[in-house]
């Protein structure tokens, strides 16, 4: 069982230090958190935590963003679609669905699929379209949904804590 939490070690590459690791993992737990409270629970000065934001934020280390728990909202449903594909869709289809706001995750996986997607769909004549759509395309080889029912756990981006790495549950 893998946890969601990046080394540190991949995060210093970036120029980040302790401080600014013990401001992220405040964020993340609670992303609207004020300066002033990451400057007392992190023992420094709110001068130097608006500073070390700006500086997350301008390198894009960090970004600040809000994540729908798509189990709470009735209207939308979330399909994990893998795909088998040519060479040719990294040039003629990756790009189309990257732009797709409802396509909310894409990656190139290893095992029997190639591409592995997160679409969310209102209903399932959207999802019938999107499907229908990717199957026309001839780049696209072979196509597995997998439709989530209900959603247990919903943990938005992967978590820094400095005291696990990757693979470590607690």
């Amino acid at each position: 069982m893998t946890s969601n939490n990046v080394s540190i070690s991949s995060l210093k590459e970036h120029d980040i230090d302790d401080l600014d690791l013990r401001i992220i993992e405040l964020l993340q737990k609670n992303g609207r958190i004020p300066y002033r409270d990451i400057a007392r629970n992190i023992d420094a000065p709110e001068a130097t935590v608006r500073y070390r934001m700006k500086r997350l934020l301008d390198e894009g280390i960090i970004t600040v963003n809000a994540f729908i728990n798509t189990g709470k909202v009735r209207y939308e449903n979330v399909a994990y679609i893998e795909l088998k594909v040519d060479p040719d869709f990294f040039e003629t289809t990756l790009e189309e669905l990257i732009r797709m706001d409802s396509v909310s995750y894409l990656s190139a996986v290893t095992g029997s699929f190639d591409i592995m997607m997160e679409y969310i769909y209102r209903d399932n004549e959207e999802l019938l379209l999107f499907v229908n759509m990717l199957k026309k395309k001839k780049v696209i080889l072979e196509l597995n949904s997998r439709n989530i029912l209900k959603i247990y756990k919903a943990q938005y981006p992967v978590r820094v804590n400095q005291s696990k790495q990757i693979g470590k549950d607690s």
